[in-house]
């Protein structure tokens, strides 16, 4: 028997193709999570990926193994069972803390749905009515938020008069028993069930453990840490998580067709109470565009909980350190950063705090003062006095508000009066001197002490330039030139404005020592995502940096070093 050459055309298609379709279903690879609860819309975002395929498109088969009150997550993530597992912070950090090293790499939930349901009729309208009351909760965590709250609000839980937390079990079960003064229940799920039940909202007083403060991050993404060095397995889990995140995405967008999918696929489901939790794990959720990020406060507020509270409650023995990592989620995110996270978070952290905020507004007063000296030498009304104040006081900062937009928008003189309280100080108070005392200008009277007083204001306007660029996840470059605009923007409006050349660019070294103060910080910044104490590090690396300014700065003035200027051969 002949085959014509279009036969055997066909038959090398049809062999190709079935070579390609089993290389295909070999390459799959075989991916288990280990939900914390049943199948319902609380794990939404990972039904959604599997039933639309975005797991298959990813080559993976993804197995949902739904959960119980008897498992012990941890311990499947250690022994291997399970590649990755939806736990809750703190039995996680606990967890760790006992020799099951496992790793938080994505968090789903921002906010806490963790509730306290009392019984009205029995008196209880405020948290001071919980004394001698018989609070229940789940023994999963949840008992460590309920504790540190009562002992934020003064009532012991160790003493006869104080309030005694035990394990409940059914949060219906055990309100129709009463049993329990209060009994615990989640914004998604046990609130619901109580309501349908027919107990009405009047006889209910519900605490919630988020809006109190003490709210714990529920339902993150575990996997052992040991795993992570496998990079067959950051490649597995990288392609879960673009997955997952293309599913939660989906819930949020379009809740009804997510809570109809999830009926089709477990038809015992009712279709009205997971609609009402898929509205709220949508609000536990946060952001569309910011899921799966951790954020940091909430996390320090967990491991107060556990750690930094009262000696007498603790439950970890240390400080857990690299409980989290966002590497992977920002891959799958598409979004890549110079400094992680963490870097970020602490450098904003410490920037916002007290004695930075001093000498930042010390750096605004210092800088006023050489506007109203201006306003002063050309002997303007108070008007003018205020505008000139104002541009080399605030005027850098907002020009780079402006340019970053985002969260710098509005600039921040329209959200913290005090820089303008500064201004208003400067002028009432010089305007003052001015009528009952010397003409001379401020800044001609102390030249010394105001050199000094500037300087460090200088330092502080570079660093809080290069913070803004930094935190706006901007290209490295972009770090030197928002601190020289922050440190020398509003002195060219001043120039500007008063009709002079500025003087920065006729051969004073000033931009050029901010430039460089940001490099320096950025360097030493980077150098921090790879520190095991990563607040310490942005600590020192600020610090240094404020004494190179400042000592560069000092040098310029005193040395009277000039910049290079540009200038035309002279005619033979």
């Amino acid at each position: 028997m002949k085959l014509g050459s279009k036969s055997l055309f066909r038959l090398l298609l049809i062999i190709c193709c079935i070579t390609l379709r089993t290389e295909a279903v070999a390459a799959v690879d075989r991916f288990e999570l280990q939900l914390k609860w049943v199948p319902q819309a609380q794990f939404m975002g990972f039904y959604i990926a599997d039933s639309l395929g975005y797991y298959r498109q990813e080559q993976l088969e993804v197995i949902l193994h739904p959960g119980s009150e008897d498992l012990s997550l941890a311990e499947l993530l250690a022994r291997g069972q399970v590649d990755a597992a939806v736990e809750w912070m703190p039995p996680a950090l606990v967890a760790r803390e006992r020799g099951a090293p496992i790793i938080n790499v994505a968090q789903l939930f921002q906010h806490s749905g963790l509730l306290l349901i009392c019984h009205r009729e029995r008196g209880i309208e405020r948290p001071s009515d919980l004394k001698n009351k018989h609070l229940g909760t789940w023994f999963n965590g949840s008992e460590i938020a309920v504790n540190a709250w009562l002992d934020a609000i003064g009532i012991p839980t160790d003493t006869a008069d104080g309030a005694k937390v035990m394990p409940q079990g059914e949060a219906l079960d055990e309100w129709r028993k009463g049993t329990l003064d209060c009994v615990s229940a989640m914004t998604y799920n046990e609130r619901w069930i109580l309501i349908r039940a027919g107990i009405s909202l009047s006889d209910m007083t519900i605490f919630s453990l988020e809006e109190s403060g003490f709210g714990i991050l529920e339902d993150g993404l575990y996997v052992a840490e040991s795993r992570l060095s496998d990079p067959a397995f950051q490649d597995q889990l990288l392609r879960f998580l673009k997955a997952s995140l293309r599913g939660w995405r989906y819930a949020m967008e379009r809740p009804i067709e997510a809570v109809d999918l999830l009926v089709q696929r477990f038809p015992d489901l009712d279709r009205h109470h997971q609609l009402r939790m898929m509205e709220e794990v949508n609000h536990l959720l946060g952001e569309l565009e910011t899921v799966g990020m951790i954020h940091l406060d909430a996390y320090d507020r967990v491991v107060d909980m556990l750690w930094r509270s009262d000696a007498e409650h603790h439950i970890l023995e240390a400080e857990p350190t690299r409980a989290w990592t966002h590497e992977l989620w920002e891959r799958a995110h598409n979004k890549s950063s110079i400094f992680s996270l963490e870097v970020r978070y602490r450098l904003d952290q410490i920037l916002t705090s007290p004695v930075f905020y001093f000498i930042d507004l010390i750096g605004t007063l210092a800088f006023g003062i050489m506007g109203f000296s201006r306003a002063q030498s050309r002997r303007y009304d108070i008007w003018g006095a205020l505008v000139l104040t104002s541009l080399p006081a605030v005027g850098g900062g907002t020009i780079r508000d402006i340019l970053v937009g985002g969260d710098r928008h509005p600039p921040f003189i329209l959200n913290d009066p005090a820089y303008l309280y500064v201004v208003f100080s400067i002028v009432i108070v010089g305007t003052l001197l001015t009528r009952f005392s010397h003409d001379q200008p401020i800044s001609e009277r102390f030249p010394r002490i105001m050199s000094v007083i500037d300087t460090i204001g200088f330092a502080a306007f570079c660093i809080i330039g290069a913070k803004v660029a930094i935190l706006a996840q901007l290209s490295w470059f972009w770090i030197p030139c928002l601190a020289a605009v922050t440190c020398a923007g509003g002195g060219v409006l001043l120039d500007i404005v008063t009709g002079e050349e500025p003087r920065t660019f006729r051969g004073i070294i000033y931009e050029e020592v901010a430039i460089g103060g940001g490099l320096f910080l950025s360097g030493l910044l980077y150098l921090s995502n790879f520190s095991s104490n990563v607040e310490f590090h942005i600590t020192l690396s600020i610090g240094l940096t404020m004494l190179l300014v400042f000592v560069l700065r000092m040098l310029v003035i005193t040395r009277g070093w000039q910049a290079l200027r540009l200038t035309r051969r002279s005619a033979p």
